[in-house]
C-alpha cells in the first residue's frame, strides 16, 4: 500500500490528542459523604474496573478514527507500479482513429461514435486542472494547442471521418513532441483505434517513458468488395473507336461475392459487366467505351457494394481531340512507310513539309516531330526544335541514308547529347528491347513467345555524351542501340540508327513500327489520361497559360473553388492536390477568365478497404512499446485508466473505516456502563 499524498501521514500526531485526554482526565468529582461505606467500596471496586475498559475502548476506537481520517486524506492505493504514480497536473494526448474503417457500425453506431464516447468518458474522468491535446488522422493546424476539460469535451464532437490516413509511429512521435512542450505535468497518451492490420505494423516499438494507453474499438470483420484502380491500354482517349480499359477489383471478405461494374462518361451510361469474385480474389475485367463528343471526357467507374462505399468509385478525367497533329520533316521526298502509318480517316492529322521550307512558329501545333533522313537544320529551325521538345513535345529522328549527316549532328549534340557516327553496312540483328520502358508498357494486347524483332542492313553508331541520359529501347547482339530514348526538358526525342526506308531495316515493315510511332505522339498530345490518389503527395503537371505572375491556378468541383499550390516549372505548372482538396470526384484546374481547363479524377486511397483488425493481445505480444497498457473494448477503459493511474484507491474505506469508529465511540458512551 502508497500514499498519493505522504506528508499528509505527519498528521497522525493528532492521536496525541485523545491519548493525552485518557491519561488526564479532567472531569470534577463531587465528594459524598456516607454514614457507612462498606457497601461502597464494593460497589466502587466493580465500576472502577468496568471504567478503565470503556475508557481504554473508547481511546482506542477514537485513535483509529483519527489514523483513518488522517488515511483518507494520504490518499491510500494499492498498485504493483507504485512509482509511476505521481499527484498534479497532467497533460494529456488523446489520438482518435477517424480513418474510413471507422465509418463500420457496430449495435448502431459507428466505430468512430464509439471511439468518440470512449475518450469522452476518459476526459470527463481527470481534474479540471488537466489539458488535453486532440489528435486525429487530419494532423490539423487546430490540433496543436493543448485544450481545457470543456473545449476537449467539445472538440471530440466535431470529429468526422477522414480521408487521411497516418502511421501509427508518426502519430506517437507527434503525440509525444507536442507533450513534452507543457513543463512540470505528468504526460499521458491515449492512443484509439480499431488496430487495422494493413495501417498498424505488429511489430511497433517505441522507448519513451511516457505513459501510454492503447484502447481497441473494432467490429467483426465484414465483407468488402473494393474497386482498386482503373488503367487505360493507351495513353489518350480517341474519337469513335474502342477506349479499352482494365478495371481492378478484390474481395476482401471471406465469402464470394457478386457485383456489378458500371461505367459512366459526362453522366452519360457507358456499360455494365457483372463479376462474381471469390474470397480474397482480385480480378480485372476489361472494358471498352467510345465517345463521338471530343473534349473533356469525366468518366466514373463504380460497383455497387456495402457497408463500405469510399472504395466503390473510381473517377479518370481525359480529352478526346478530334484529331492529333503530326507533321514529317523530308529533306527530299516523302517517306511511304511513315505516311501509311497516319492514313487519311485516322485519328491523326499528317502534314508531310520539307525541312527548308517549314515555318518554325507552326511546331507548336502538332505533337510529333518526324525528322525523315535530315541532314541540313536552318538555326531558326534548330531552335524551334529544340524549343518544341524543351516544351514537351516528342522528336523522332530516323537516320541519314548517306553517311553525310550535315549539321544535324550538332542538333542532337546539343540536345539530347548524341551523335551519329561511323555508318555501317553490315547485316545486324537486333537481339534485344526495353520491357520496363514506358513505351513498350501495354504496347500489345499480348506479346508473342518468338518475338521478331527488326534487322538492320544499314545503321549508324549511336554515341553519346558522359551525360547524357540515354534509354536503349532497341540493342544490337554488340550492345550498339538501334532506337534510344532521352529525355530533354519536358519532351522526348527518340534517335533510329537506320532510315526509315524498307532497304535500311525491316522496322517500317514490321509490327513495331506502328505502334511505337502511335505511341510517340500519344504521350505528348497533351491529352493524357489523369487520376490521382489523395494522402499519397501526388502532383500534377500541365501546361503553364498564365501571361503574368499576378494570376493563379484554381480547382473547383463538388462545390468548392480552391487555390492549390502550385510551382512554375519552366514551361510547366506543378499542381499540388493533397493540401486543396479532401474529397475524391472529378474536378478542373484552370485560371480564372479563361476558357481552358484541364480536368483531373481524384481518389480516396484503398489502403482502409481490408478489413481486418489485430486482436488486442496479439499486439500486446508481439509490439514493443514501453510503458504500453493495452485495454480491449470489452473492458471500462475510464476504470482501467484510472486503476493504472492511481492504482486501487482505498481512501473512500479509510473515510468508512473513521465513521464506524467514530460510530463504536458513541454506542461505547452511551451504552456501556
Amino acid at each position: 500500500m502508497n500514499f498519493l499524498y505522504p506528508l499528509f501521514t505527519f498528521a497522525a500526531l493528532l492521536i496525541a490528542v485523545p491519548i493525552l485526554i485518557h491519561l488526564f482526565n479532567f472531569r470534577k468529582y463531587k465528594k459524598v459523604f456516607f454514614p457507612d461505606i462498606r457497601f461502597l467500596k464494593e460497589l466502587q471496586e466493580q465500576t472502577q474496573k468496568s471504567s478503565t475498559l470503556k475508557h481504554l475502548l473508547i481511546l482506542i476506537s477514537r485513535i483509529l478514527a483519527v489514523l483513518c481520517l488522517v488515511a483518507a486524506f494520504a490518499q491510500p492505493y494499492f498498485s504493483k507500479d507504485a512509482e509511476k504514480i505521481t499527484a498534479g497536473p497532467k497533460a494529456v494526448s488523446i489520438f482518435i482513429d477517424n480513418s474510413f474503417s471507422m465509418g463500420i457500425e457496430k449495435n448502431a453506431l459507428s466505430l468512430l461514435d464509439l471511439a468518440k464516447g470512449k475518450a469522452k468518458s476518459i476526459i470527463e474522468s481527470y481534474s479540471s486542472n488537466d489539458q488535453f491535446k486532440l489528435l486525429t488522422n487530419e494532423f490539423g493546424y487546430d490540433e496543436n494547442k493543448f485544450l481545457t476539460k470543456q473545449e476537449a469535451l467539445q472538440q471530440v464532437g466535431q470529429i468526422q471521418l477522414s480521408a487521411k490516413t497516418k502511421k501509427p509511429d508518426i502519430i506517437l512521435e507527434k503525440q509525444k513532441l507536442l507533450l513534452n512542450t507543457v513543463p512540470n505535468a505528468t504526460k499521458q497518451i491515449v492512443f484509439i483505434s480499431d488496430f487495422q492490420k494493413n495501417n498498424f505494423p505488429a511489430n511497433l516499438t517505441t522507448t519513451d517513458s511516457i505513459r501510454k494507453y492503447f484502447i481497441s474499438v473494432n467490429a467483426t470483420q465484414i465483407q468488402n468488395i473494393s474497386l482498386d484502380t482503373v488503367l487505360f491500354e493507351t495513353p489518350s482517349l480517341l474519337l469513335n473507336v474502342a477506349n479499352p480499359m482494365l478495371v481492378k477489383l478484390k474481395n476482401n471478405g471471406d465469402e464470394d461475392a457478386n457485383t456489378s461494374i458500371t461505367v459512366k462518361v459526362n453522366q452519360q451510361l457507358k456499360s455494365v459487366v457483372n463479376v462474381t469474385l471469390k474470397a480474397h480474389e482480385s480480378k480485372q475485367e476489361s472494358i471498352s467505351f467510345s465517345t463521338s463528343t471530343a473534349g473533356a471526357q469525366q468518366i466514373q467507374v463504380y460497383i455497387n457494394d456495402n457497408p463500405i462505399s469510399f472504395d466503390d468509385t473510381f473517377f479518370v478525367a481525359g480529352k478526346v481531340n478530334a484529331s492529333y497533329a503530326v507533321m514529317v520533316l523530308n529533306q527530299t521526298n516523302a517517306n511511304a512507310f511513315l505516311s501509311s502509318v497516319f492514313p487519311p480517316g485516322s485519328p491523326f492529322k499528317l502534314d508531310n513539309n520539307n525541312v527548308n521550307s517549314v515555318n518554325p512558329t507552326l511546331l507548336k501545333n502538332y505533337s510529333l516531330i518526324i525528322l525523315n533522313s535530315v541532314i541540313n537544320l536552318s538555326p531558326a529551325l534548330s531552335e524551334g526544335l529544340s524549343t518544341f521538345v524543351n516544351n514537351g513535345g516528342t522528336l523522332l529522328v530516323f537516320a541519314p541514308t548517306s553517311s553525310n549527316t550535315g549539321n544535324l549532328n550538332a542538333f542532337l549534340s546539343n540536345t539530347a547529347g548524341c551523335t551519329y557516327s561511323q555508318l555501317s553496312a553490315d547485316k545486324s540483328f537486333v537481339t534485344n528491347y526495353n520491357k520496363s520502358h514506358a513505351l513498350f508498357t501495354d504496347l500489345f494486347v499480348k506479346t508473342p513467345d518468338n518475338i521478331d524483332l527488326p534487322i538492320a542492313y544499314q545503321h549508324f553508331q549511336i554515341d553519346h555524351a558522359a551525360l547524357s541520359n540515354e534509354q536503349k529501347l532497341f540493342t544490337f547482339s554488340t550492345g550498339n542501340s538501334f532506337l534510344s530514348a532521352y529525355k530533354v526538358g519536358n519532351g522526348n526525342i527518340y534517335t533510329c540508327a537506320s532510315s526509315a526506308e524498307a532497304n535500311a531495316s525491316t522496322f517500317p515493315k514490321s509490327y513495331w513500327f506502328l505502334p511505337l510511332i502511335y505511341k510517340m505522339a500519344y504521350s505528348s498530345s497533351g491529352n493524357t489520361i489523369n487520376a490521382l490518389t489523395l494522402g499519397r503527395n501526388e502532383s500534377m503537371t500541365i501546361n503553364n497559360t498564365k501571361i503574368n505572375d499576378k494570376t493563379v491556378y484554381h480547382i473547383s468541383g463538388k462545390g468548392i473553388d480552391a487555390i492549390p499550390v502550385q510551382r512554375a516549372i519552366g514551361s510547366k505548372m506543378q499542381i499540388q492536390m493533397n493540401e486543396a482538396i479532401t474529397n475524391a470526384g472529378l474536378y478542373s484546374i484552370f485560371l480564372p477568365n479563361t476558357k481552358d481547363s484541364t480536368d483531373i479524377g481524384i481518389n480516396y486511397d484503398r489502403a482502409e478497404s481490408d478489413l481486418s483488425f489485430w486482436k488486442v493481445e496479439d499486439l500486446k505480444k508481439t509490439t514493443h512499446l514501453k510503458n504500453a497498457e493495452w485495454l480491449s473494448e470489452n473492458i471500462n477503459a475510464v476504470s482501467s485508466i484510472n486503476e493504472l493511474q492511481h492504482g486501487i484507491p482505498l481512501w473512500k474505506i479509510a473515510i468508512l473505516c473513521a465513521l464506524l469508529f467514530l460510530l463504536i465511540e458513541i454506542l461505547l458512551i452511551r451504552i456501556m456502563k
